[in-house]
C-alpha cells in the first residue's frame, strides 16, 4: 500500500489541486469587490464560466487518489475565512465609492452585481464545503460548517439535514425529496420551510426530554438568529442599511440556490419507510466541474450510504441512477415544462422501469397519477 501510494504522488496533486477551484471561486469575487466598478460581478461570472465547461467536458467517473487529505481539507476550511473576507471586502467598496450603492450615485447596476455574486459564493461553493464539514464527527468542522450555513440563512441546517434527510430519504417524511410534478419555484419554499420546521421540532423534542421549556436559550434556533443577525448587523455597521439591505436579498436568494442541490438530487425519487437506502436511491451528477465544486456532493448516493465518509473518499457509482451536467439541470428547471419534458420524465421512467423495486413501482405509479404524467408502468 506504501509503494501504491508514493508510486502516485503527481497524480495526488492533481486530484487534490482540483478542490482547489473552491478558494478561486471565492477570491474571484473577492478581487471583483477589490477593483470595485462593474468588476463587482466577478464573483456571479464564475457561474457561466464554470456552467460551459461543466456541460462541454466528459463525464469524471474516476476515483480520487490516495492521500491526499490534508491538501483536499485544506481547500475547503479556507471557505470560511474567505467568506468573511467577501463580506468584508464587499463593505469597504461601498464605503470606498468603488462600489456605489448608496445617495446620488447609486447605481442598479452595482447593487445587481454586489447582489448575484454575494448570493452566488454564499451558496457555491459554501453548501458544499459546509455540508462535508457538518458530516465530520469533531465539533471543530460542525463549528465551520454552521458558520458558512449562516450566509445562507440556515445556519441549523446540520441538524434537519442529518436526522430528518438522511433517515427519511425519498419518502413522505423528506422535505428535501421534490414530489413528480413539483416545480423548483414551489420546492425551494417548501424545502425551506420544512428544514425550519424540523430543526424547530428536534430541538423541542430534545428540550423536553431534559426538562426544558422549547423557548429555552439553549435552542439551537437562538444561535441561528444571532449569527445570520450577526453577519446583516456588522454590514448595516460597516456600511449602512443599503447594505444590509443587499446582504438580506442574497442571503435570500443563497438559500433559494441552496435548495436546488436538493431538488435536482432527489427529484421524483421514492423509498419505502424503513427499507434500506440503496444505490438507485439518489440522483448523481459526475460532471468533470461539479464534482470539485461541489466537494463531491454530486457524488451522491455513495454519500448517502455512509454520510461520515470524507469526500475525497466517494466512491462514483456511474451505474446508478444519473442525471446530466447539474447546471444544465438548473438551467431546465427554471422552465418545468422543458424540464419535465426532456429530463424528469424520460429518467424517471427508467428508473420506475430498471431501479425500483416491486413496492416502489407502486409508490410510481400513484405519484404519475398526481403529478397527471403518462402511466408508463403496468402492475396488476
Amino acid at each position: 500500500m506504501a509503494g501504491l501510494r508514493t508510486g502516485r504522488i503527481g497524480e495526488n496533486k492533481v486530484d487534490a489541486l482540483r478542490y482547489y477551484l473552491v478558494p478561486v471561486m471565492t477570491m474571484t469575487g473577492i478581487a471583483g469587490f477589490v477593483l470595485g466598478g462593474p468588476f463587482v460581478w466577478l464573483g456571479f461570472g464564475t457561474f457561466p464560466v464554470l456552467m460551459m465547461l461543466d456541460i462541454a467536458l466528459p463525464n469524471d467517473s474516476k476515483m480520487r487518489a490516495l492521500g491526499i487529505s490534508s491538501v483536499a481539507d485544506l481547500a475547503i476550511y479556507l471557505q470560511l475565512p474567505l467568506m468573511i473576507a467577501l463580506y468584508l471586502v464587499f463593505a469597504h467598496s461601498v464605503n470606498s465609492g468603488t462600489n456605489p450603492i448608496l445617495g446620488d450615485a447609486a447605481s442598479g447596476w452595482q447593487i445587481a452585481g454586489s447582489i448575484a455574486s454575494l448570493a452566488w459564493l454564499s451558496a457555491v461553493p459554501t453548501l458544499p464545503v459546509a455540508h462535508e464539514l457538518m458530516h465530520r464527527r469533531h465539533w471543530f468542522p460542525r463549528a465551520v460548517a454552521k458558520g458558512l450555513s449562516a450566509f445562507y440563512g440556515d445556519p441549523n441546517r446540520d441538524i434537519a439535514h442529518i436526522v430528518t434527510h438522511h433517515v427519511h430519504l425519498d419518502t413522505a417524511k423528506d422535505s428535501d425529496t421534490p414530489l413528480r410534478g413539483q416545480t423548483i419555484y414551489s420546492f425551494v419554499f417548501s424545502a425551506t420551510w420544512g428544514s425550519y420546521k424540523d430543526t424547530w421540532d428536534k430541538q423541542a423534542e430534545i428540550l423536553s426530554r431534559l426538562g426544558h421549556s422549547k423557548w429555552s436559550w439553549r435552542n439551537a434556533m437562538w444561535l441561528q438568529l444571532v449569527l445570520v443577525g450577526a453577519i446583516i448587523g456588522v454590514m448595516v455597521v460597516l456600511a449602512g442599511p443599503i447594505a444590509g439591505l443587499v446582504t438580506v436579498t442574497a442571503m435570500f436568494f443563497a438559500k433559494m440556490l441552496v435548495e436546488g442541490f436538493n431538488y435536482f438530487q432527489h427529484y421524483g425519487l421514492l423509498r419505502i419507510e424503513g427499507e434500506p437506502i440503496a444505490k438507485h436511491h439518489a440522483w448523481n451528477h459526475l460532471g468533470m466541474i461539479v464534482r470539485p465544486i461541489g466537494v463531491e456532493i454530486t457524488n451522491h448516493i455513495n454519500h448517502h450510504l455512509d454520510g461520515h465518509t470524507p469526500f475525497y473518499e466517494l466512491r462514483p457509482e456511474p451505474e446508478a441512477p444519473q442525471m446530466p451536467s447539474l447546471f444544465l439541470c438548473f438551467l431546465c428547471g427554471l422552465v418545468p415544462p422543458v424540464w419535465n419534458r426532456f429530463i424528469a420524465q424520460p429518467r424517471l421512467k427508467d428508473w420506475d422501469q430498471r431501479f425500483a423495486s416491486p413496492g416502489e413501482r407502486k409508490l410510481a405509479q400513484a405519484a404519475n397519477a398526481r403529478a397527471g404524467w403518462p402511466q408508463w408502468l403496468a402492475i396488476d
